[in-house]
């Protein structure tokens, strides 16, 4: 019996000491809980504080879309109150197009827990006024990963928005006003692109015609002279013969005399005077002086030929001829310091302008000329291929630098010292080709020399 009451006593003990340790448990809990909702009342205040003095617009929206939380920035730049807000469905305010894309931006958040930066959201103030939102958004999540809504922050652009709105707009006007500028300099820049090229032709006209009138002029007076010469240069072979004729008559007749003092005397003074030596170098003399007389003659055709303006009729012409009578009017610029040599092709005959052939002859020969300080090479290909005549008049000057390459047509163009050259040389041969519908190239090395190519159709 005792046994069984001490049993009893020490089990009331010990659910004494348990509903001790609940109480105790249960205090520790209230106090834990009420530490917490004090903390939680703090944050919240301090939350409400932050909101209240942020600038830009905060506002959260649960899963039904009702605004659960606003600030005064969001209630101020939207004309409504905190308990208007409240409760209202976020898409009420909002423009149709900007709520479906603001949807399905929370239905994607759903899968990436990633802020969306969405531009110009269009809400509706109360008074009905259009505004543009720059808002950044994310979703709400519980400690499990729950959604329970989404939550933004936003910021009033409308006024930014208009202003970019006017400046495209005003960079559009200026871009057309470009585009009209730049038309204008195109159509400038052409009217001065047919000035410069009939500026050219008129040059080249006028330079044409000059040396024409120069040509014609040294022609003829180079004419009537070497007529008379030539005339009397073939008189003057004819009375050497017949004083040969005589001589050899009286030598023949002093040899048959008997008297041989006389012949010895007149062979002595025939000795004297070289009367054979005369007679024999007399003859070289003049064959000489026909031949140079000749070779004038010759340079009095060719500028006759170059001369000539009916040589303007598209004809055809042999080029080979085009370019000896090149060669013949700058021969005395060549033959003191370059060694000419011509590697000549089978070519046909070509229809062109052959008095305008010969000036790119001339031209191009110049400028090879000019370029060899001392002595060098100048040599003159041609060739047929394709349909197509091949000229090339290739020097071992100084060479093109290559900064110049790309200028050397332009007219004026000039690296030649001031009064030294017009810079019209190349550019008039450019468009000599050009007329031609042919092309015309150039490789040049500096210290190696340059080659010119020009292509002219076989018409």
């Amino acid at each position: 019996m005792d046994e069984v009451i001490i049993e009893r006593r020490q089990e009331d003990r010990r659910q004494e000491d348990r509903r001790r340790y609940e109480r105790r448990k249960f205090e520790r809990r209230a106090d834990i809980r009420k530490k917490n909702q004090e903390a939680i009342r703090e944050q919240m205040e301090k939350y409400h504080v932050l909101l209240k003095d942020i600038k830009d617009a905060y506002f959260e929206v649960d899963v039904q879309g009702n605004f659960v939380v606003v600030n005064s920035a969001m209630c101020h730049a939207l004309g409504y109150g905190p308990e208007e807000l409240i409760g209202t469905k976020y898409w009420a305010l909002m423009d149709k197009e900007v709520s479906r894309q603001l949807r399905q931006a929370v239905e994607d958040l759903h899968q990436k827990d990633l802020p969306i930066n969405l531009l110009d959201m269009v809400a509706f103030r109360k008074d009905g006024t259009r505004i543009i939102y720059e808002a950044i958004v994310t979703v709400i999540k519980e400690t499990d990963g729950v959604v329970v809504g989404f939550r933004g922050v936003g910021r009033d652009v409308t006024r930014r928005r208009h202003m970019e709105a006017e400046l495209m707009k005003k960079n559009r006007e200026i871009e057309e006003k470009t585009r009209e500028i730049q038309a204008a300099l195109s159509q400038l820049e052409k009217a001065h692109e047919d000035l410069k090229t009939s500026q050219l032709k008129i040059l080249q006209q006028e330079k044409m015609a000059s040396i024409g009138q120069l040509a014609a002029g040294v022609a003829h007076e180079l004419n009537n002279p070497m007529s008379f010469v030539s005339s009397n240069l073939g008189t003057l072979d004819k009375y050497v013969s017949c004083f040969a004729d005589f001589i050899r008559v009286q030598t023949e007749s002093l040899e048959s005399l008997a008297d041989g003092a006389i012949r010895r005397e007149v062979d002595q003074k025939r000795q004297e005077l070289k009367l054979d030596h005369i007679l024999a170098d007399t003859k070289v003399l003049l064959r000489e002086s026909r031949d140079g007389v000749e070779r004038v003659k010759k340079i009095v055709r060719e500028l006759n030929s170059f001369s000539r303006m009916d040589d303007e009729e598209y004809r055809k012409a042999d080029i080979h001829e085009c370019i000896e009578s090149a060669v013949t009017i700058v021969w005395n610029q060549l033959k003191y310091k370059t060694t000419l040599k011509k590697e000549y092709g089978e070519l046909p005959p070509a229809t062109c302008y052959p008095r305008q052939i010969n000036q790119v002859f001339v031209n191009l020969l110049m400028n090879a000329a000019n370029s060899i300080a001392d002595q060098g090479i100048i040599t003159i290909r041609t060739r047929h291929q394709d349909g197509m005549i091949w000229m090339e008049v290739s020097d071992t000057g100084v060479g093109i630098p290559r900064q110049n390459l790309s200028r050397i047509f332009e007219p004026f163009f000039t690296t030649k010292k001031a009064g030294e050259g017009t810079g019209l040389g190349l550019s008039i041969t450019y468009e000599i080709v050009q007329r031609h519908r042919g092309d015309i190239t150039v490789q040049s090395e500096v210290g190696r020399g340059t080659t010119f190519t020009i292509t002219i159709p076989v018409v």
